[in-house]
């Protein structure tokens, strides 16, 4: 017999004998029932079916998957499209917030990170979406801005430059630019667009140009007041700055000649070229005063302080879009999801509420499933690990068991009325009927045994150290021994001493009122067994 089995077997037993016992002195104290001489007794057929052992407690269930919802930033509640008790998906939007800071913020970050990429393509060569892939010792290129002759070349091979240092200075000589003087009567005449013929005396014949600009401001020169006028013109190829020329206007009046030269301010674009690295001048890629493409290459530089200064911008380009997409997640946060599927707790806030960060706004639990937490003592404990099956009822929906499985056993008790307790916790599926706080009662099976011979455990007695039943004969109750094996609260298996389809005397004649002929069909309620 096991250990279980004696724990329950042997108070049973004692009372069961009690009983027999009081039996015996009430045949000799009590008469027969009116025209009956012979006492009836309570009998139970013996059968065969599944005997479970389980160890039993009563906790409270609380669902597994809890969520609140907090404000990810200060802001203000827009919408609010739950109510408490209301079932939402995972993914639903339930509120939105305002904050129009944040999206300042991810405009502000989206555009710094933008010219990030875009400088280092312009050094590396390759598209915005893959500097920060380049291998950082491959060196930087600087690159003309626009289309023009090298005027100036700053830098030889060898030289170490620094961030900022100018590289050489790119003009566009196929256009010149004059800035005219005119007097009073002469500016009356001149409108943007017209056409210009500017007559330098080296040369012979004209260059074409047209008035890009008319500023009528009067401006103060010497006796007299000048009024200034724009002019771009084709150059043929040797017009430069500081030539003097002569213009011609062609007005609506005829031709307008200004007698007074006037002086070739600048080429049409110029721009001066300043590195964007530093590092050491490994190739000179032109020469001076030879004609380059916008785009084309003027210097790579490279060496140790180039890789260094491209891992920093890489680095630095990989910082800001981390910062970028923080920012962005704040903003999609805005939009508030349910993480779960499940039932609206509470809401705490509604439209126009002032939120802070971290502030809760509503809680979502999910019953489908829930955790059930019971004490059990250190005797029932030791059968106990994870992953046993049980089964749980509840008193508002009688007649009905939920299935749950033993997630953990504690390892260390506390004592209680000098007994040690162990918590047990629990996993209830398929509870979406049930309601977290109802109070459930617990049966986890501890052992199983199918097809095994079973008494109701009221037949069992214990005599002189045996274990007994009272075998009903053609001349009454006899004792006879038995061996049990597993024993729960309502049946006992007997391994030998009993056949399937014997009757046992399971209570005295006082109780053939109380008790029926038939044997339960079930040892508990809710679970499979019994026949």
């Amino acid at each position: 017999m096991t250990e279980m089995a004696r724990k329950l077997v042997a108070p049973l037993a004692i009372a069961a004998l009690l009983l027999y016992s009081g039996y015996q002195v009430l045949l000799r104290l009590l008469p027969p029932p009116p025209g009956q001489s012979e006492p009836v007794y309570a009998t139970a057929e013996v059968v065969r079916g599944t005997m479970r052992v389980a160890v039993e407690g009563v906790g409270s269930l609380q669902p597994i998957f809890l969520s609140s919802l907090e404000a990810p930033v200060e802001g203000f509640v827009e919408t609010v499209l739950i109510d408490r008790g209301q079932r939402v998906q995972a993914g639903q939007v339930v509120m939105t917030l305002r904050n129009d800071q944040i999206g300042y913020e991810v405009a502000e970050l989206e555009f710094q990170v933008e010219r990030m990429r875009l400088e280092l393509s312009q050094l590396l060569g390759v598209p915005p979406d893959r500097v920060t892939h380049v291998d950082p010792t491959r060196g930087v290129t600087i690159l003309a801005p626009i289309s023009g002759r090298v005027a100036e070349l700053f830098l030889t091979a060898g030289d170490t430059v620094a961030k900022g240092s100018p590289v050489a200075r790119i003009v566009d000589d196929s256009r010149v630019v004059v800035v005219a003087e005119l007097v009073a009567y002469e500016i009356e005449r001149v409108a943007v667009g017209q056409e210009v013929e500017l007559r330098v005396e080296e040369f012979d014949g004209y260059a074409l140009g047209r008035v890009t600009a008319v500023d009528r401001t009067a401006v103060p020169k010497e006796t007299h007041f000048v009024y200034r006028v724009h002019i771009e013109a084709e150059n043929p190829g040797l017009l430069r700055p500081g030539q003097q020329c002569m213009l011609t206007f062609r007005t609506q009046q005829g031709l307008l000649g200004v007698p007074r030269p006037q002086t070739i301010d600048r080429f049409g674009e110029e721009m001066l070229v300043r590195s964007q690295a530093q590092g050491a001048v490994e190739r000179l890629h032109v020469k001076q005063w030879a004609r380059v493409a916008a785009g084309e290459v003027l210097v790579t530089l490279g060496g140790e302080a180039t890789a260094r200064f491209i891992q920093g911008q890489q680095l630095d380009i990989r910082q800001k879009e981390l910062e970028l997409a923080k920012k962005q997640d704040i903003r999609e946060q805005l939009v508030v999801r349910s993480p779960i599927a499940g039932t609206v707790e509470w809401v705490h806030v509604k439209p126009g509420t002032k939120v802070m960060p971290g502030w809760s706004l509503a809680a979502i639990f999910d019953q489908s499933r829930m955790n059930l937490h019971i004490q059990v003592d250190e005797l029932d404990v030791v059968h106990l690990v994870e992953g046993q099956e049980a089964r749980i009822t509840v008193e508002a929906l009688p007649g009905r068991s939920w299935r749950a499985t033993v997630l953990r056993v504690d390892m260390m008790g506390r004592s209680q009325d000098g007994i040690a307790q162990y918590g047990v916790f629990l996993e209830v599926e398929e509870t979406a009927e049930l309601k977290p706080g109802m109070t459930a009662t617990v049966s986890i099976f501890i052992a199983e045994k199918a097809d095994v011979i079973l008494v109701p455990i009221e037949a069992v007695f214990e005599q002189d150290g045996q274990a007994m039943v009272e075998l009903m004969g053609p001349r009454g109750p006899q004792a006879v021994p038995v061996v049990l094996g597993l024993v729960n609260d309502r049946w006992a298996e007997v391994v030998e001493g009993l056949e399937v389809g014997q009757r046992v005397v399971t209570g005295s004649p006082l109780d053939r009122l109380q008790r029926s002929e038939e044997p339960a069909k079930e040892p508990f309620p809710g679970f499979g067994g019994g026949r």
